[in-house]
Parts: structure tokens; sequence; C-alpha cells
């Protein structure tokens, strides 16, 4: 079993601090990397759902009733796994795929009171063109928001294909670990 977590600090093209960060962003990104085949909707909730980050939205929302602006930031919470990942070329949803986000559609919806809505991100590998990545990309996310919303009648779903842009293991390009979803929840 394989949980580690990284916080992120992104401010249009600056980083702040380094690592798992994306281009664009402009918040601060905890990513938990799930790398278990059968997650418990528990550790899906941990990533997703970290107790301080919770506490600290509960905190911002007492001091706003309270009429005083809140100066805390509320990091955006993020699961990266390669559990969901697909064939070359494809984004059909592989039975461990399904297996995985049975887990994170369960905690999703225990936890929809929590979340605005939540991005899905597709990526790729480097094999494909730009232009191909980024299209492959974005059907692999609208797989899964597919998927959540038959299984688990989930809306508030975005998706984004990231293409190649950002690749899980640098040192090959093509491996599969780069064909994965990440999950973004937007407070």
């Amino acid at each position: 079993m394989s949980i580690r977590t990284i916080t992120s600090v992104i401010l249009i093209g600056s980083f702040l601090a380094a690592s798992q960060a994306y281009a664009g962003d402009e918040q601060i990104r905890r990513v938990t990397f799930l790398d278990v085949k059968k997650p418990t909707v528990k550790q899906v909730d941990e990533a997703l759902f970290p107790a301080d980050v919770i506490a600290l939205k509960k905190e911002c929302r007492e001091m706003e009733k309270a009429g005083f602006r809140c100066q805390s930031v509320v990091p955006k919470s993020s699961l990266d796994s390669v559990q969901v990942t697909f064939a070359r070329g494809s984004a059909e949803l592989t039975k461990d795929a399904k297996v995985f986000l049975k887990a994170v559609g369960e905690s999703l919806k225990k936890n929809s009171d929590e979340w605005k809505s939540v991005s899905i991100e597709g990526h790729t590998d480097a094999t494909g063109t730009d232009a191909t990545n980024q299209e492959l990309s974005v059907r692999r996310a609208e797989a899964v928001k597919a998927y959540f919303a038959t299984n688990f009648a989930l809306t508030k779903i975005e998706t984004i294909g990231r293409g190649s842009e950002k690749l899980r293991d640098q040192e090959d390009p093509t491996a599969e670990v780069n064909r994965r979803i990440e999950f973004v929840t937007n407070w």
C-alpha cells in the first residue's frame, strides 16, 4: 500500500513551493497519491477531505458568519492514483479502475456537502501528438464522470484534459502510470 501527500503552492506561473503543481492553477493544492488497488472509503476520505482542511473550512465559515473576512487559504485536495489507468489510446475503464472508482464515488457521495464541485483531470503518456493527447485525456475524464453519474448520481463534476503535460513518471514518458486520472475537490 502506498499513500503519500504533497502540498503545492502555485501563483500564475511562479512556484512558491514545488511539487505536483499545474500551470494555471491559482491555488494551494494538496496532492495525495493513493496507490491501493481496492481502497477503503476512509482512505479516499482522508485524501479528498483531510481533517485539517475541513477544520480550516469550518473556521473560515464561522469567521464569515461573524462578519470577519477569513485570511486563511484553504488548499484544494487532490487524489492522484495509478489505479485508474488506461490502455494506450483508450478511454475505456478497466475492471480494476471501476473497483477503485467505487470507493471514490462512495466518498464523494458521502461528503457531498463538503465540496462545491469536483474536477476530474485526465492524463496521457507522451506517445501521441499534443492534440491527440489533449482529446484523449478529456475522453478519459469524461468516462469517469459518466461512471459517477450512472453509479452514484453525482453531479457538479467538471472534466479537464491535461494531456501529457504532467507525467507521473518523467523517466519513462510512455509508462502506464502516466495514463491516469486525478480528482480535485473544489471548495
